[in-house]
């Protein structure tokens, strides 16, 4: 079996900016987002996902064996 996430950290659900503008990434939106992949990867081989504000940042593909079905 092989599994391909695709995470697009670029949108400001995964970066907290700090009063003097640095920009700390939010590994909590990353964890977030691979718990809701999860249970998906159970029932469909393809899928997306979505950041804490509702933006499609993730998607997912399966890739079974015959008999991993």
């Amino acid at each position: 079996m092989k599994i391909t996430i695709d995470i697009d950290t670029g949108n400001s659900a995964f970066w907290y900016e700090c009063e003097d503008s640095t920009r700390i990434f939010e590994h909590e939106e990353v964890e977030r987002i691979l718990k809701n992949i999860i249970p998906k990867i159970e029932i469909t081989d393809h899928g997306m996902a979505k950041d804490i504000n509702g933006n499609k940042v993730a998607t997912f593909r399966v890739e079974r064996n015959n008999e991993e079905y």
